[in-house]
């Protein structure tokens, strides 16, 4: 039985694809190579996957009915994740809805550490070899480079020896990885030897390639996760496993691709050739570990919050597809427990909290999901909370990724002043721009304590001509016209981003109080605060404080560190001893269950309000 097909025309580029009669828009378009933004996993429940198609297509379904208006509906206007093929159609993307080049958070803070890399490389000039040292080929390199006696080297390099050894005395380069000879290469080598380290986050994916031999950083690179197609938070993917067919093979895929496209940037950059990189390490949260490694993370999405895998799992990187040296290694870091993974490990080590300097010390790395760690003496405390991704643009009116156009900051200074990143026309709204938003329109009195949008008739006289004419009633109620480039679609603030704010700052911050109290400490007994992740680097300090987001400190107490993931894994590509280290800290911490604290609901819901004024 033949299975119908029909094309799927993308305007204005006027390239095409085939595909099955009940192809969705968005698997259409992604053969195109387009990813469209679609943060709710192919729910139909953000809307952000707008697209213009005409043809033949699917009855409109409920959910677009309810998402798009009248003159949307007249002008062709569909959810790409809603609305399937039938025939031949013809679709135009809009920019707003298509995945865009992101402002990502590429490095931070590298404490200062003594190189001792797993893979080294060493110049060995082989001596001739007469018959009172018949001993084998290989044992005589071991000898003249004084390599380690149980040096080892598996059949495929065995069989290569000879051709690269020769018959005479040849300068040849050995690469060595612990108590394995990885290659036997002709000539010196010893200044061409590479590492990649790996952040693969929920959100985005990072690549920092690095010299081993002088610890230098040579290039790093940034791409969107490509499973962000499947749902922007971590239980978006796990629960894309259970419902579709192939779905973790498909989340694996994503996965490698969007690796491997980092990988290729970093290379490009370099002209370094990927049979010059010999060891990789990786980092991410605990369902990214799992959706690589291609293990289940059905365990993760129920009580108690079981991980599958915790210790560190080193495999040849090509099982992966990884196309790097035929016998490069991966390095996985271990998960601590539940939802805190491999990368709080990397940011443990970036912040130095492996070790006990004498202080009292906090990291919070803030994204999507929020980890936190505490350094109390001997005793490393960690938990985590889901913050959501509102701080990535999904479920905001018109939230969107850091990417040109975003508006990143907001004053309040008689009217409104919006700043975007790149200085681009404002399309959206970010992360760092939610959070200013939030606290200018707190302290301007048009947000109350509970988080409530005044109308204007309860304003009066509080508010100028110019702030009073930006409240509207907008389709879900009230709403803050931030910018309007166009004025038939104006960027705005809505009560329901307020409230999506306040749940997200509700989480991390009733994360944040819990594991301090759990320590038998308060706020004021800290150190030291240190902010993680590409999100926590662009926040306004003051507004995050004045919001309740993080605690209030002295400027002095607070640390920046930048992506302290990817840092903690550039440290274990570096340093063995580092990486021991990660092992001790995943093994060592004593993890706090939010879920289990007996007053947790309470106070999540405290942390909903913001101070009164």
């Amino acid at each position: 039985m033949t299975t119908s097909t029909c094309q799927c025309i993308l305007l204005p580029e006027m390239c095409s694809c085939e595909v099955p009669v009940g192809t969705s828009l968005q698997d259409a378009l992604s053969l195109l190579d387009v990813e469209v933004i679609v943060p709710c996993g192919g729910e139909g429940t953000c809307g952000k996957c707008r697209v213009e198609a005409h043809g033949a297509l699917s009855p409109l379904a409920p959910d677009e009915r309810a998402l798009l208006n009248q003159a949307q509906l007249e002008a062709g206007i569909r959810l790409a994740c809603q609305a399937r093929l039938e025939g031949d159609v013809q679709v135009s993307v809009p920019a707003a809805s298509r995945t865009p080049d992101m402002r990502i958070l590429l490095g931070g803070t590298m404490r200062q550490i003594q190189a001792e890399p797993a893979v080294f490389k060493k110049t060995v000039q082989p001596t001739e070899q007469t018959l009172e040292e018949a001993h084998s080929r290989l044992e005589h390199l071991r000898r003249c480079g004084d390599l380690r006696a149980d040096l080892r080297a598996d059949l495929d390099l065995l069989r290569r020896l000879p051709s690269v050894l020769g018959d005479g005395a040849n300068t040849v380069t050995a690469v060595v990885r612990d108590d394995q000879l990885l290659d036997v290469e002709s000539g010196d080598t010893s200044d061409r030897c590479f590492g990649i380290a790996l952040d693969l986050g929920t959100t985005t994916v990072v690549a920092s390639l690095v010299d081993l031999k002088s610890g230098r950083e040579l290039a790093h690179a940034a791409t969107v996760n490509q499973q962000t197609s499947f749902g922007h938070d971590v239980i978006g993917r796990i629960n894309a496993t259970l419902e579709r067919e192939d779905g973790l093979q498909q989340l694996q895929k994503a996965a490698l691709r969007s690796i491997d496209d980092v990988i290729d940037q970093v290379l490009q950059k370099t002209q370094i050739d990927r049979h010059e990189v010999y060891e990789a390490t990786l980092v991410g949260n605990s369902t990214m570990m799992h959706l690589f490694l291609g293990i289940s993370p059905e365990s993760l999405g129920k009580l108690p919050y079981i991980s599958i895998v915790g210790d560190p799992v080193v495999e040849p990187a090509h099982r992966f597809g990884l196309e790097l040296h035929p016998a490069a290694r991966l390095y996985v870091m271990p998960n601590i427990a539940g939802f805190v993974g491999a990368d709080t490990v990397g940011a443990i080590l970036a912040a130095s909290l492996d070790e006990d300097d004498g202080r009292t010390r906090l990291i919070a790395d803030i994204g999507t999901n929020c980890e936190i760690a505490l350094r109390l003496g001997n005793r490393l405390l960690v938990t985590s909370t889901p913050a959501g991704p509102a701080f990535e643009g999904a479920r905001i009116a018109c939230g969107m990724y850091a990417a040109p156009g975003a508006i990143e900051e907001v004053h309040i200074d008689g009217d409104i002043v919006c700043k975007t990143i790149d200085g681009e026309p404002a399309r959206g709204l970010c992360g760092s721009g939610l959070v200013d938003a939030s606290a200018e329109l707190l302290r301007a009195g048009i947000v109350d304590f509970t988080g409530r949008m005044l109308a204007p008739d309860e304003l009066d006289g509080q508010l100028n001509a110019a702030l009073r004419e930006r409240l509207i009633e907008g389709e879900e109620g009230l709403a803050f016209i931030l910018a309007a480039p166009d004025p038939d679609a104006p960027i705005v603030f809505t009560q329901r981003d307020m409230r999506e704010l306040q749940l997200a700052k509700a989480a991390i911050r009733t994360g944040i109080d819990l594991l301090l109290e759990h320590a038998g400490l308060s706020v004021g007994d800290l150190d030291e605060f240190c902010i993680a992740g590409g999100f926590g680097s662009y926040i306004d300090k003051a507004n995050a404080m004045h919001l309740g987001l993080i605690p209030e400190l002295p400027e002095e107490k607070l640390n920046f560190i930048g992506n302290g993931a990817l840092v903690g894994a550039r440290l274990a590509l570096l340093s063995r001893t580092l990486r021991r280290r990660g092992d001790q800290v995943a093994r060592a911490a004593e993890h706090l269950q939010l879920a289990h604290t007996p007053d947790f609901q309470m106070r999540y819901s405290e942390a909903m309000m913001f101070a009164e004024e």
